[in-house]
């Protein structure tokens, strides 16, 4: 596995982590995350996890009270089906929050290692993906079903079709765990660790993008390989996400890709100026993703049309870099930022013209 630059001091320290395989040496340093109801949106970004009125963009509430720089947030929030709000934090705790207070309601301190990867919640059961190697499977009342235990770190998001759970590790792994066996029912080794989530298609097509930068569509019967493609001369950091019968995905070098889920040849490929370290957001009409442009420490967001034509490219101010996923929220597009300076945003709220209807910078 090769870098062809690093993007940030943050992503430097867990690349280190990738390449050496050694999990419990991450570092401090990311960005933040976030997701959204149709009232708020949910930021874990650095000591706090916030949550921001959709409307006004001000400060509904942040969690916690007292906050400690050693043990931040940068898991993305989970919300499930019985109203709580789910992330971990670097102090090995996963906490259940209330989606309109901010207080928790329960907390689960079994994991031996930070939560870096966000959880999957069906309607019974929460899987919680830990750097300890394991993935820890709890009710709804935060209570320890079973564990699974792989062969490295857990970053992404697990997924299920109701007969496995299915996830990635630094590893170079994908595992399939049966629901009711809790057992590996089968593992299928990559050509690069998976940093980010799978996506599962509905003909139970898993999609995997490797470090190695290669994609990957894989039977969830057996494991095997049902197309690979060698897209990127670097990496892949998140995964791809899924839409309208085609795969989008971009790596370190810059290169956002579009690619037929049922395999073939890319559709297109567009130069975007810096590394991408996130997953798109996409609309009927639009793609949005942000890039961290080499050297500049500051980034760009970029919109584009459904043939991978650029629309605009909005430069982002101050120390801003967009290495998260962006959102959307009902008319607005959120953009999660990385900032060394805490008198810049650390997310903004664009309207499909890539208008700014308003940024959050944390109070102090």
């Amino acid at each position: 596995m090769k870098t062809k630059y690093i993007v940030l001091i943050g992503l430097l320290a867990l690349l280190v982590v990738v390449l050496s395989g050694c999990a419990s040496g991450l570092t401090a340093s990311a960005w933040p995350a976030v997701m959204a109801d149709a009232n708020n949106a949910y930021i874990a970004g650095g000591p706090y996890v916030y949550a921001v009125n959709l409307q006004s963009g001000a400060q509904v509430w942040r969690f916690p009270d007292k906050p400690s720089t050693a043990a931040p947030f940068y898991a993305t929030p989970t919300l499930t089906s019985d109203g709580q709000l789910i992330v971990g934090g670097f102090d090995k705790k996963l906490y259940s929050l209330d989606p309109q207070t901010g207080k928790s309601t329960w907390q689960f301190t079994d994991a031996r290692d930070r939560w870096i990867g966000p959880v999957l919640a069906t309607d019974s059961l929460i899987f919680a993906p830990n750097a300890d190697y394991n993935l820890y499977v709890l009710n709804l009342k935060g209570e320890l079903q079973w564990t699974f235990m792989a062969d490295q770190s857990i970053w992404g998001r697990p997924v299920t079709d109701g007969t496995n759970v299915y996830f990635g590790t630094l590893g170079r792994k994908v595992y399939a765990v049966n629901l009711q066996t809790h057992k590996q029912a089968w593992v299928q080794t990559m050509d690069g660790a998976v940093l980010g989530s799978l996506v599962l298609g509905a003909d139970n097509t898993l999609y995997v993008a490797s470090y190695g930068g290669t994609l990957y569509a894989l039977n969830t019967a057996d494991g095997k390989t049902a197309w690979s493609k060698s897209a990127s001369s670097t990496w892949f950091w998140s995964g791809p996400v899924l839409t309208g019968g085609n795969l989008y995905v971009g790596d370190g070098n810059g290169k956002f890709m579009a690619f037929p889920a049922a395999g073939g040849e890319k559709l297109w490929e567009q130069d975007l100026s810096g590394s991408i370290v996130g997953s798109p957001f996409i609309s009927d009409t639009t793609i949005v993703i942000g890039t961290e442009v080499p050297g500049a420490d500051t980034g760009n967001v970029y919109f584009l049309d459904s043939t991978g034509k650029i629309i605009r490219t909005l430069p982002l101010s101050g120390k801003d870099q967009a290495y998260g996923n962006p959102v959307g929220a009902g008319d607005l597009i959120l953009m999660p930022l990385s900032t060394s300076d805490a008198k810049d945003p650390i997310m903004l709220a664009y309207d499909s013209t890539g208008a700014i209807k308003w940024s959050f910078i944390p109070p102090k």
